[in-house]
């Protein structure tokens, strides 16, 4: 409209409201912002929403993860705890090959079966999986996976000493140790993170190193031998033999090299002496595990 008649100009007033903003205004100038936006507002935005974005695919990622139901430790479940066994399984596979030996895989069966049945265990929810490979070594996975390598079934002299060293790995299955272990060395935010990893990832290979390179501790090591010696009794298996491999793998043999699984289970000699302690004690006779040539067998 027109203002008196001096012949200036004012701008109408906005048809939504009964005033007027100058076009000078802060207000004014922030809506020409907003609707043409220069390069820093541009930048200033983007960087505002990576973070958002990022943490909708973390939440996204973590519903799929199985919270919920039967747990080992803390928060992982045990669909959870399977899926990184299987990971490290199938790293393992792309480092060694499986023993395709059926004589040699039966046995290890009998044996394993043979300790888990006396002991009221299923023997279809641990897998027992044998590798080839010079390392004697066996170690605990999770998802209820034992792991053994043919150096260390060579290494063994008789059928009972390899039961020995099973119902030690049995023990720290159902003691749980192998989750506890890894919730203490990598916390619940890396293995969930794990759950979502491909097998071939540097996190998946350098994880399975320190599992098989690594002590558990002392505790957890002695509670595995005690489970084990109950374990090998109740299957009419004879104890002794465990001491006398921990007693063997404790000293270089023959010139070799320690075994890795002393690097694995220290104070090896010490808990020897605490199983034939035990060993006196019971007023027992074991028949043989295996009537078989166990050395003909595993070489």
């Amino acid at each position: 409209m027109w203002n008196g008649g001096s012949g200036d100009r004012w701008p109408m007033p906005c048809a939504a409201n009964d005033h007027w903003i100058p076009s000078s205004s802060p207000d004014a100038r922030t809506s020409t912002l907003f609707l043409n936006p220069g390069p820093d507002m541009k930048r200033t935005a983007i960087q505002f929403l990576i973070p958002i974005l990022l943490f909708a695919a973390i939440w996204y990622g973590l519903s799929r993860i199985d919270f919920v139901g039967e747990t080992t430790t803390g928060s992982i479940g045990r669909e959870t705890e399977r899926r990184i066994g299987d990971l490290l399984l199938r790293q393992l596979d792309l480092k060694y090959q499986r023993v395709d030996n059926d004589s040699m895989l039966t046995v290890v069966d009998m044996i394993h079966r043979r300790i888990c049945e006396a002991n009221g265990l299923n023997p279809d929810s641990i897998a027992v999986h044998v590798f080839d490979s010079a390392t004697i070594n066996a170690a605990v996975l999770p998802g209820r996976n034992v792991i053994v390598f043919t150096g260390l079934l060579s290494f063994a002299e008789n059928a009972e000493e390899f039961a020995g060293v099973l119902a030690h790995e049995l023990g720290h299955i159902t003691e749980n140790h192998v989750m506890d272990r890894m919730m203490t060395e990598f916390g619940t935010t890396l293995l969930l993170m794990m759950s979502g990893m491909d097998a071939g990832s540097e996190v998946i290979a350098n994880i399975l190193r320190i599992l098989t390179t690594t002590a558990f501790s002392r505790d957890q090591e002695r509670e595995a031998d005690q489970k084990a010696i109950d374990y090998l009794t109740t299957a009419e298996i004879d104890p002794m033999y465990l001491g006398n491999f921990l007693l063997r793998v404790s000293t270089k043999n023959g010139g070799r090299n320690i075994p890795e699984w002393v690097s694995t289970h220290p104070d090896s000699r010490e808990r020897a002496a605490k199983i034939f302690e035990r060993r006196e004690e019971m007023d027992k006779e074991f028949a043989p595990l295996y009537a078989g040539d166990w050395d003909e067998l595993v070489h």
